[in-house]
């Protein structure tokens, strides 16, 4: 094995007497990695926005500075689905129920050249059963919305009529969270139509209580039937259980149902409103002789005991059109220039949405003969605790039809919200996919549809807290994502590609991300990810957009801030850039790479990361990322067979960012430092910094 070895110096700007620490970076050439073409791999998403977004966002002159950042191929978001929403992804489409505009809606899959799909909306469902969601988070539950002429109702695409199964493999639930322990022993349950005749009332006090039966490895919730909370012969209306002879103390409340009625609501004409289950109002507490204390907060907003459903009938109404769920139409994103002619990965609702609808999306691109390089089926089910096999079923109901417009699909998802393993005593959204993977890679199975699960996405916001320290959180990232990207990879795993749908510092809007640490973490994603094997990655932010201070922090997901003088780069723009345009060959091409270790003695391990890669034309270049806030790196080249010509760097020098609230605002703000590299000279590499060295 040939090694060749670069020697970094580190000195210390505080106290130049100091001796410098010796760090070796070894490069070896002859052991090529990983192969990668950034026009395939190298990205960005587009998602939904309010309304009259979409076209501003993706106007000709946006675009032509989004492109600038270098960005190969597009990922299509699908905020819909995070909304609880169903997306009439073309505005023309027929009703279920077209006298009165409403019912179950199937977009028009004829294109009309005269009228192409620039905008599309999502429609909220009147009879959603989840308290929160992971939009913009302002509908709620008619669990317990105070209003009984308002219901819930369970999904029929999960019912015998469509899966083939008994309704018994697919339960359906809903859960309360008290928030805290209360004391229960009675609850009404008012009914509507279709009503469980078999179900059973349960509680718990802890555990992973939000996906369905399966309690996974860790974290197993203690689920217990109330000694009188088993019923086997339900009659519907309004149903009063005393559910035991004493108080429980328990915080979850759960109606775990397993066989319908199969009834309807007077008037119904369609076949789904027989399927299922629907719930007017739930009351639950302590029933005295004479009284009842119901613990339930019914309100129609977040003032309301939070409740999760196992699913949602996608049956809505025309006035149900939520303008602030706007998406890009279909021809706009193949049109606007976004995607550089460049095959798209494209966002296929599944979870509330019909498979028609779903399918529909597919035979319209496809007449339209616009490229798709995946489809990827639903969107974050880890934080809407989705049940694996429920996803399963649906994901494929839509893989068949799929599969008969374009057979040639590759599919793929399920685009969890995170992966990230570090929290273990997480009950919502972050543990340990794996179990979820297993269950629902089995029900796929079963349903003759594993063949089309041929690639696996997650998004990549490492960090919540928004109020840390970066300078603490940036040299932890890298070893997330390697522990993330270990785990999808280990034993009884799926052997497919890993895919990057969206990624930044955080999931919420905050400074880091219009600062130069969320320049660096972007940067420093993107290449790891490829560098160990990703099959491709998208940045999220690609839209010029405004600082948000939502989560307390003022900043955005975003490259380009839009401000009245016009579309200011920040510094993510800048770092992405160094990659596209420096790192990597621009015009695209195989690029080779090859593995690089770092070592150090006296400093921290983590401070520093190094990426090395052969261009197509035979030209090798260095990624250098310097985690450290306040010490720079002297670097000088030993034994090297090949000089380098270029040195790249940005650091503080040029970007400083000036927090203001709404305000806020970046000065200086240059472009990275271009200078040639005479022989034997050494290179100061600054603080906090990121190089390209060709």
């Amino acid at each position: 094995m040939r090694i060749v070895t670069v020697f970094l110096l580190l000195s210390r700007l505080l106290c130049a007497a100091e001796q410098p620490i010796e760090v070796k970076v070894s490069i070896e050439k002859n052991h090529p990695g990983v192969v990668f073409d950034p026009r395939v791999a190298f990205g960005a998403g587009i998602d939904g926005h309010d309304e009259g977004d979409s076209l501003r966002m993706l106007s000709p002159e946006s675009v032509k500075q989004m492109l600038r950042a270098g960005l190969g191929p597009i990922s299509s978001r699908l905020r819909t689905e995070l909304a609880v929403e169903a997306w009439h992804w073309n505005p023309k489409g027929l009703w279920s129920d077209p006298n009165h505009t409403q019912g179950y809606w199937s977009s028009e899959t004829i294109p009309d050249p005269k009228a192409p799909i620039l905008v599309s909306y999502g429609y909220k469902l009147p009879r959603r059963g989840n308290t929160l969601d992971e939009a913009n988070d302002d509908g709620y539950s008619r669990l317990d919305d105070g209003d009984s002429k308002t219901f819930w109702k369970s999904n029929p695409y999960l019912t015998s009529a469509y899966t083939g199964d008994p309704d018994c493999h697919h339960p359906q639930w809903v859960v309360l969270d008290f928030g805290k322990p209360v004391p229960m022993n009675a609850i009404n349950i008012q009914w509507a139509e279709p009503y469980a005749t078999r179900f059973r009332v349960e509680y718990a006090n802890s555990g992973r209580v939000y996906f369905g039966g399966h309690p996974g490895p860790l974290l197993s919730p203690v689920w217990r039937s109330f000694p009188q909370g088993v019923v086997g012969a339900g009659k519907g209306g309004d149903q009063f259980l005393k559910l035991s002879d004493h108080p429980v103390k328990a915080r979850y409340l759960r109606i775990w149902m397993t066989e319908s009625s199969g009834t309807a609501l007077p008037g119904s004409t369609d076949p789904r409103d027989h399927l299922g289950y629907a719930i007017r109002e739930i009351s639950a507490g302590e029933a005295g002789r004479f009284d009842f204390d119901d613990h339930v907060i019914h309100s129609p907003d977040k003032k309301q005991t939070i409740t999760y459903a196992s699913s949602t009938d996608p049956w809505h109404r025309a006035i149900d059109r939520d303008p602030k769920v706007e998406q890009p139409g279909i021809d706009l994103l193949f049109r606007c220039g976004i995607t550089r002619g460049l095959p798209l990965m494209l966002a296929v609702p599944v979870f509330y949405d019909t498979p028609e609808n779903a399918t529909g999306l597919t035979a319209y691109v496809r007449r339209q003969a616009y490229p798709v390089s995946r489809y990827e089926m639903g969107e974050e089910p880890d934080g809407q605790r989705i049940d694996p096999k429920d996803f399963g079923s649906l994901y494929a109901q839509v893989a068949k039809g799929i599969s008969q417009v374009a057979p040639e699909a590759i599919m793929g998802g399920p685009s969890f919200v995170t992966v990230d393993v570090d929290r273990r005593d997480d009950q919502t959204y972050r543990f340990d996919k794996r179990w979820w993977i297993r269950d629902f890679l089995s029900e796929l199975k079963r349903c003759g549809q594993s063949g089309n699960f041929r690639f696996l996405s997650f998004e990549w916001y490492p960090f919540d807290d928004v109020d840390g320290n970066e300078s603490q959180q940036l040299p932890r990232a890298f070893g997330m994502l390697h522990r993330a990207m270990a785990l999808l990879r280990s034993p009884g795993m799926p052997r497919v590609p890993l895919v990057i749908g969206e990624l930044n510092y955080s999931v919420f809007p905050c400074r880091q991300e219009v600062d130069l640490s969320g320049g660096l973490l972007n940067a420093e994603t993107m290449a790891q990810f490829l560098s160990e094997g990703g099959d491709g990655v998208y940045y999220y932010g690609y839209e010029p957009n405004k600082l948000d201070g939502s989560s307390g922090s003022w900043g955005n997901q975003l490259m380009l801030l839009d401000q009245k003088a016009g579309e200011v780069p920040v510094a993510t723009f800048q770092t992405l850039r160094m990659l596209s345009q420096q790192w990597m060959d621009p015009r695209g091409g195989l690029h080779q790479v090859f593995p690089c270790h770092l070592t150090r003695s006296g400093k921290r391990g983590d401070l520093l990361s190094a990426f090395v890669l052969k261009r197509p034309n035979g030209k090798w270049s260095l990624l250098l990322l310097n985690k450290d806030a306040t010490h720079a790196a002297q670097l000088s080249f030993i034994g090297l067979d090949w000089e380098p010509h270029t040195f790249t760097t940005y650091s503080s020098a040029e970007y400083i960012w000036h927090p203001d609230g709404p305000n806020g605002h970046p000065s200086p703000n240059l472009a990275p430092s271009t200078r040639r590299v005479s022989h034997n000279q050494r290179i100061l590499i600054p603080p906090w910094s990121l190089t390209v060295i060709k």
